[in-house]
């Protein structure tokens, strides 16, 4: 009876899901609150941790800075997400890059920013003068373009910057392509806006961060890592990242 006691503890600790918490409205990276949150991100973790690791994952959605102090606590095991020396303060992070989000200029189709901007630094000298736009609490776009010494129109939410930017009101918005492509799919711009392939050079790029409250440990990163690199190697990553399932539709 005592070894049957131990035995089944040690089940219940294999069959523990490792708890990953995301926005709860950042389509297409990850959309959806509670235990139904779906896009590219859980999609990836699925793959990796579920079916190749072999430990079955519960995806967990919040507003983002309830997430984050969701990982804080342990009461979830990890986020996927900037590295900042503050979250570095309660996880320990992966050393492969989980998924690099690409910021990209989104411009009208046919304007002059279109046919002016072919690289990174056109943005912050030929097109210096331009209106730009971006959303309010977008700590990346804050870092950007103050660092570039550029001007920018800040808003509540995406969709506002597309209308002025379809309009006229604005030149240039350089944001998260996924996010900006799905938006403008649902507003039905495809025919007046174009995410350039143009990529910015501090797109930031996401580990896997894991709360030190939680269980799964150093090991627990250490294969987590192995499983990446292998996957990498082997080609199967990029083949993952463009899967149909993964593109905005």
């Amino acid at each position: 009876m005592l070894f049957f006691s131990f035995s089944s503890r040690a089940d219940e600790k294999e069959r523990q899901p490792f708890k990953i918490a995301y926005a709860e409205s950042w389509a297409p990276i990850s959309v959806d609150s509670a235990n139904t949150v779906t896009g590219i991100l859980p999609e990836l973790m699925d793959i990796v941790i579920d079916k190749t690791m072999g430990i079955p994952v519960k995806h967990q959605g919040f507003p983002w800075a309830r997430a984050q102090e969701a990982v804080r606590s342990g009461e979830v095991d990890a986020f996927i997400t900037t590295p900042t020396p503050e979250r570095l303060k309660f996880t320990r992070a992966s050393k492969n890059v989980v998924f690099t989000l690409n910021f990209q200029p989104i411009v009208r189709i046919n304007s002059d920013e279109e046919h002016l901007l072919k690289s990174e630094k056109d943005i912050y000298t030929i097109l210096k003068s331009k209106k730009y736009c971006d959303v309010l609490g977008n700590g990346w776009a804050e870092n950007f373009y103050k660092a570039k010494n550029l001007k920018y129109l800040v808003v509540p939410t995406l969709d506002i910057c597309l209308k002025h930017l379809a309009q006229g009101q604005i030149d240039i918005i350089i944001h998260a392509a996924p996010v900006s492509l799905s938006f403008i799919q649902k507003l039905g711009m495809g025919k007046q806006l174009t995410v350039l392939p143009i990529v910015i050079s501090s797109s930031p790029a996401f580990p896997l961060l894991v709360s030190n409250e939680s269980s799964f440990g150093q090991d627990f990163l250490n294969e987590f890592d192995h499983t990446v690199s292998n996957m990498k190697q082997r080609g199967m990553w990029d083949e993952l990242l463009n899967l149909s399932s993964f593109i905005t539709n």
